[in-house]
């Protein structure tokens, strides 16, 4: 298939390697950093000077942005371009809403649009192995299911578009909570002179064991506060989503508005762009 991919960064970059490496014809357009965009190119890749100028090469266009702002400015500048038949396969952790409008304005172009927020972060993007969490206004079309299999290992449709989204956010709820709490229990051991490694290696016999705890403390026990690669600022923004989604089903809670609070605090402090397994690093001085 030829394929369009805009947003090769963190996450999108891995997609990309893997669609190139299942022999599709991949297109990518630059943002603001050139050297996720230099090695695609480096494997085959080709590179749009303008994402309306990409879709008028391809048949598939896979969106990985920031999130529903970002989409929407990325489609308007798609729609002159885009083809009925056309399929846009959404990546993006959107706000509840908005892979509705998208799935609507599309299909008046005879346009097929697929919401597709994963589970799983940079290193399984690589490996090929994330989670699809699928909203769709008809069955999931083969297509895309081709495409999403380059680099998910399991895909699930939750309902029309829409359904998604709900489900990415409930996932990024128990995600980034568990994390939270590591970084809490963790920074509590380090106060309470409780030795990390010991209580790591421990944890990963009982019910603490999780992907989340691999991620934050395997790599700050040898100094490295980066394995979670994933920014407060993003922790903020996909909470806010679900604040916003839980108000609006009358389903809100004291534990996601703490929730909020922390990752909204360490923000205001100035770590918004810092990996949230940073927030372990004694030298930011955090609680």
């Amino acid at each position: 298939m030829k394929i369009g991919l805009i947003g090769a960064g963190l996450m999108g970059h891995g997609m990309a390697v893997n669609l190139l490496a299942a022999g599709h014809e991949l297109h990518v357009v630059a943002h603001r950093n050139r050297e996720p965009i230099e090695d695609l190119v480096s494997r085959g890749a080709l590179e749009a000077p303008s994402p309306a100028a990409m879709a008028a090469q391809v048949d598939v266009v896979v969106l990985c942005v920031t999130g529903t702002p970002a989409a929407q400015r990325v489609i308007d500048e798609l729609k002159p371009a885009l083809r009925s038949g056309m399929l846009v396969v959404d990546i993006t952790t959107n706000t509840s809403g908005g892979p509705e409008a998208f799935s609507s304005a599309l299909a008046e172009l005879g346009v097929t649009y697929v919401e597709a927020p994963v589970t799983g972060g940079a290193q399984q993007a690589r490996e090929g192995v994330l989670g699809a969490i699928v909203g769709c206004d008809t069955d999931l079309p083969q297509d895309a299911r081709d495409v999403l299999s380059c680099f998910c290992r399991q895909i699930e449709q939750f309902g029309p578009a829409g359904a998604g989204a709900r489900a990415k956010l409930v996932s990024n709820f128990l995600a980034l909570g568990t994390a939270a709490l590591v970084i809490e229990t963790f920074r509590k051991a380090r106060a309470l002179g409780v030795d990390w490694r010991k209580l790591y290696e421990l944890a990963q016999h009982g019910s603490g064991k999780s992907v989340g705890l691999d991620r934050i403390v395997g790599g700050a026990i040898a100094g490295d506060f980066k394995g979670y690669k994933f920014s407060v600022d993003n922790c903020v923004k996909d909470l806010s989503y679900f604040s916003e989604l839980a108000q609006q089903n009358a389903c809100e809670s004291d534990l996601l508005a703490a929730l909020l609070g922390v990752f909204s605090s360490a923000a205001s402090d100035g770590y918004g762009d810092r990996m949230i397994s940073e927030l372990l690093d004694p030298d930011l001085s955090r609680g």
